[in-house]
């Protein structure tokens, strides 16, 4: 017995009928080496693994091969280098490779306690739980940092991973009529969204401060990544507030159109972490989450915020 939808379609109709698939020539994952540093891809869309790269006491790399790894972090999304590439003490000479790094950190994620603009994200003190929502870091203020860096000092040995999504690979899912339309579209980015401030400034003077310095802000739904000049969903679960111009319902449906797209396996990978492990991600386009499967292991990274 024929299918209803058999009935009237058939095999040259089938890719119009059918959701989209991602056009993987856009995605080039060759490997590639420059000076003895070589980067190999970690899925179809996302993700580079490199090797070979050894940060010292100076942080000092040739101009080429900065150049080089600067280019292949735009192109990979993020970059995981082998435990051994730096030690604790050197993390921020690699992230200098990016750019000075800015600390933007809260109660729960406190200062590394050392010289310098790196914080602290440990489980047995961090209690909120916002990193487990799909975000991009800082997108609440109008100029959010274009990288972030992560340094595994303790990984649990089981569970703890990190999520990353490609936003742009989320944009070439949707159809062509329904990106067009939410092109047109701008959003409110509210750090509040998912109550950020409330949960981790319980101090109402420091709370209404940090309210005050970082107001909701308006922003394009599609956005073009200005080195690539690629389209992306600029629409995340943490601080994406509303849709302007629509009705409520509205705006949550067509956010979770944009969401159900970032949730797309195909345009994911899942990093598991390691002692010793530095993470750099490209924070224009990348979005992550971390996964709270780990229990009562503990969990030390370090992290650093490129402007």
């Amino acid at each position: 017995m024929k299918s209803d939808i058999g009935i009237f379609v058939d095999e040259e109709k089938l890719d119009r009928i059918q959701a989209k698939l991602l056009d993987l020539a856009r995605y080039d994952t060759r490997p590639i080496s420059h000076e003895g540093v070589s980067i190999t891809a970690l899925s179809p869309t996302l993700g580079g693994r490199v090797s070979g790269l050894r940060i010292d006491d100076t942080g000092e790399v040739s101009p080429a091969l900065k150049q080089f790894i600067h280019d292949a972090l735009v192109r990979f999304g993020f970059l995981s280098f082998e435990p051994g590439t730096v030690r604790a003490e050197h993390f921020e000479h690699l992230v200098g490779l990016f750019g000075p790094p800015r600390l933007m950190n809260t109660p729960y994620t406190p200062d590394r306690g050392r010289e310098g603009q790196l914080n602290a994200i440990d489980s047995s003190i961090k209690k909120t739980r916002m990193n487990y929502i799909w975000h991009m870091d800082q997108v609440f203020q109008p100029d959010p940092p274009r990288f972030t860096a992560l340094f595994a000092q303790s990984a649990p040995g089981l569970g703890g991973d990190t999520l990353f999504a490609n936003a742009v690979a989320a944009y070439d899912l949707l159809d062509p009529l329904f990106a067009a339309y939410i092109e047109s579209l701008t959003a409110v980015h509210d750090v509040e969204a998912q109550g950020f401030l409330t949960l981790a400034y319980h101090d109402f003077a420091q709370r209404a401060q940090q309210r005050e310095k970082y107001p909701p802000i308006e922003v394009p739904l599609v956005r073009v990544h200005p080195e690539t000049g690629r389209k992306q969903i600029f629409a995340n679960e943490l601080y994406t507030h509303r849709i302007l111009g629509v009705t409520r319902r509205t705006s949550q449906a067509l956010l979770d159109v944009l969401f159900d797209a970032v949730n797309a396996p195909e345009v994911q990978a899942r990093h598991r972490w390691e002692d010793g492990e530095a993470v750099i991600w490209d924070n224009r386009t990348v979005q992550h989450r971390g996964v709270p499967d780990f229990g009562q292991q503990r969990r030390v990274l370090h992290r650093a915020l490129v402007l």
